[in-house]
């Protein structure tokens, strides 16, 4: 009788211990959401991360706000979000980014902040490549004006990118070797500062997302040069892909959100089918392919 009643008080208290956590993600959410972006203001990834939340807040019936904190390329951020309290109040907006700067540092035999195992993933909702770009009145017409003139002086051409081994910096890197090209890496902590480099004239070029692109060249202040992906893009149809004018080289960018580690299951599937959601939204395509990117829901 003793054992009996013995291991119903550890059960009652097993269960009164996670009465509050059951309760808590059963009611999921109960107030605001914040959203962390780990890279600079003004990237593309900032300008999904904006209308995720936007479309997000329709179905979650609380405000998602969008937090930057940016810095080593997405691992201040990153770290941020791995680190939070796992309930379901604290993501991130993720991207190739973060997933390339930790198995860069990994392969140098450095131990990351965190590692892809300290996230459960919610749930990416583009999947895009860049466009190689150069200043509007840049010598170059052409990519193969530009391969040509690259060729006479490697390593003296300098491109810059929203951060080391990230979404516009290692598309550069397999069209370089793709082509036998040598450059110079300027790396900037996002993509809006990397494109004021190359309206500025800072850099020679670079390799940027269509939505914080293509304004910039319809403003005469910036030219598209090359796709650097396998197929052209519906947001500019007459620009070609590396690929046609012959150099094996492709490069995609995806972007999604991911909660900490030990997010209970019930809320990690509230988001994801939240995310889901928001990527069939026809006002989420709207704010994203309107700016000449593309959904893909994975």
């Amino acid at each position: 009788m003793k054992r009996i009643r013995r291991v119903t008080l550890i059960g009652m208290m097993i269960v009164l211990a996670l009465a509050p956590a059951l309760l808590a993600a059963s009611d999921y959410p109960t107030k605001p959401i914040t959203l962390v972006n780990p890279m600079a203001p003004g990237g593309t990834l900032d300008v999904q991360a904006r209308a995720f939340a936007a479309v997000a807040e329709k179905y979650l019936g609380q405000p998602v706000t969008v937090v930057n904190k940016a810095g080593a390329t997405g691992m201040v951020g990153g770290t941020a979000v791995a680190q939070a309290t796992p309930d379901g109040y604290t993501l991130l907006v993720g991207s190739v980014n973060i997933t390339n700067a930790v198995e860069w540092e990994i392969a140098n035999g450095r131990k990351p902040p965190f590692t892809r195992h300290d996230f459960a993933s919610i749930g990416s909702f583009t999947m895009s490549p860049t466009l190689l770009i150069v200043p509007a009145d840049s010598p170059y017409k052409t990519l193969a004006d530009f391969v040509k003139d690259a060729k006479t002086k490697p390593g003296q051409m300098a491109f810059c990118s929203g951060g080391l081994y990230g979404m516009s910096h290692l598309p550069i890197e397999i069209f370089a070797k793709a082509a036998g090209l040598k450059f110079r890496h300027v790396p900037f902590k996002g993509g809006g500062p990397c494109l004021a480099s190359v309206v500025g004239k800072h850099v020679d070029f670079a390799a940027q997302y269509p939505p914080t692109t293509l304004p910039l060249v319809k403003g005469n202040k910036l030219k598209v040069l090359a796709v650097v992906g396998g197929k052209r893009l519906k947001s500019v149809p007459d620009i070609p892909t590396v690929k046609e004018l012959g150099i094996d080289s492709e490069y995609y960018g995806w972007v999604g959100i991911m909660a900490p580690k030990n997010t209970p299951s019930s809320i990690v599937e509230k988001l994801r089918e939240v995310t889901k959601k928001v990527a069939h939204d026809q006002a989420f395509i709207d704010m994203v392919e309107k700016p000449g990117d593309e959904v893909a829901y994975m």
